[in-house]
């Protein structure tokens, strides 16, 4: 069957007769052809250079699901950027020429200056790490997160003499913060380590000019409340306008333990080392006993940095010292902070002994005071102090003393933190004496005895007013 007009196709005659005459209405098929051109090309009252776009579109091989059966093709919108060509190195001269050579040469220096001074090259997604220790400190998924989480606590600490030059960096940890009353700001205590303000064990005068980097890089000026030499600490306050993380804190570091220790440069940048609290004990150092060691180095402006353990948890504090960092025990310091804070004075007592306990001692050694003197556990006596209470009492150097207050078997480091809880009694009660019940063992005349030693208290902390 044919249409009107005599086509010799149904298709071929609609086309026909449409493209003879234009001025007749189009049929419906010519209809929907039309409006899919429009869905697709948008109306037909564009400009010229967008008619222009639809032909190179519409001349274009490429059709949706990718064959001649496909039902429309696909527009190819050329894309216009509007950013500027990135600079590229010249290729080398084919020509091989000298001239060639110096022409390409010199222009590869002109381009490498401008890419030198692209602000892009100083994005930490860019840049190489400041500190290659600490990328090999911290590798596994797990330990990163654990030590991002901890170093929100932990700030930088600079000091400046009222000359401009500057005297110490450390770094500090956020210890306690509340509002302020009247006021949308928050009031923080920060402990570090007393050489910020001091030197030979004496406060700096005048009293340095001390800033704070915390995190995002901002800057505030702090306050130092007191400085204790011979905990090597120091406490100092300041004001933000926003919240900060205190850190979660732990019991306090074990022998043989992997431990972490973070510390700030200048610039607050976070430096990381890995090590272990070493066996070791020093008691020549009379009174600082306390001290654990670390066997990893404290980097430059480390002093005063936390150590923490697997899990993020605060355990101690590192310093710097030879020939092993040492560290305190973060429940020393924080008793610290909590006696001065309430009695605005440190009680730390003064018993005149050097101690390293049993359980430290060389496996041979204890194996042969044991067999021959039956003692197990206990303290054994390294140094007296001339003139001393204990001197006077007849304890002398190689003395085993089997019992410290009924205890003998604490660390030293916790055995320092029952001496302070002895001396939060006395600030409590300063008129009262406090005594301690040595049992000593003579290992010259094999003879045990009983002493009560008087303990004194010293306070070598400068508040600053």
């Amino acid at each position: 069957m044919s249409l009107k007009g005599g086509s010799s196709g149904p298709l071929a005659g609609a086309l026909g007769e449409d493209s003879q005459d234009p001025w007749r209405p189009p049929n419906k098929r010519k209809k929907i052809e039309a409006g899919a051109t429009e869905l697709v090309f948008g109306s037909n009252t564009d400009t010229k250079d967008v008619t222009q776009q639809r032909k190179t579109a519409s001349a274009s091989p490429a059709t949706v699901g990718g064959g001649s059966n496909s039902s429309l093709a696909a527009a190819a919108v050329p894309v216009i950027s509007t950013v500027p060509p990135r600079l590229r190195y010249p290729s080398y001269p084919k020509s091989g020429k000298s001239k060639d050579v110096r022409k390409w040469s010199k222009e590869c220096r002109r381009i490498g200056e401008i890419l030198a001074k692209d602000p892009r090259n100083d994005l930490p997604t860019q840049r190489k790490p400041k500190d290659a220790d600490t990328d090999e400190a911290v590798q596994s998924r797990r330990d990163k997160a654990v030590v991002r989480k901890a170093a929100r606590s932990i700030v930088s600490v600079s000091s400046t003499g009222h000359d401009g030059v500057k005297i110490q960096q450390c770094s500090g940890i956020i210890i306690r913060q509340w509002e302020e009353e009247e006021e949308e700001k928050k009031r923080v205590i920060i402990v570090t380590c007393s050489n910020i303000v001091g030197s030979m064990g004496r406060l700096l005068d005048p009293v340095p000019k001390l800033y704070v980097g915390l995190p995002k890089k901002t800057i505030v000026e702090g306050q130092l409340l007191f400085f204790n030499h011979h905990y090597d600490i120091a406490l100092l306050e300041t004001t933000v306008g926003f919240p900060l993380q205190c850190p979660s804190i732990g019991s306090g570091p074990s022998y043989g333990h992997e431990v972490f220790l973070l510390a700030r440069d200048e610039e607050s940048s976070l430096m990381v080392r890995q090590g272990e609290i070493l066996w070791l004990e020093e008691s020549n150092y009379l009174g600082r006993n306390y001290q654990m060691f670390l066997s990893c180095e404290v980097p430059e402006g480390g002093n005063g940095g936390p150590v923490i353990d697997h899990d993020g948890n605060v355990t101690g504090m590192a310093f710097q010292h030879s020939p092993d960092p040492a560290v305190i025990s973060i429940s020393t310091v924080v008793t610290c902070i909590e006696m001065w804070l309430k009695f605005r004075r440190i009680a730390r007592p003064v018993h005149g002994l050097g101690l390293r306990t049993m359980e430290l001692l060389n496996v041979s050694l204890h194996e042969e005071i044991y067999d021959d003197y039956d003692i197990d556990s206990g303290y054994i006596v390294d140094v007296v102090s001339y003139d001393s209470a204990a001197e006077s009492l007849g304890i002398l150097p190689g003395d085993v003393m089997v019992s410290f207050d009924d205890r003998h078997d604490l660390t030293l480091p916790q055995l320092e933190d029952y001496l302070l809880s002895l001396g939060w009694q006395f600030l409590q009660n300063p008129s009262s004496m406090v005594y301690l019940k040595l049992e000593v063992y003579d290992l010259i005349t094999r003879s045990k005895r009983c002493i009560t030693l008087p303990v004194g208290f010293c306070d070598t902390s400068e508040q600053v007013d």
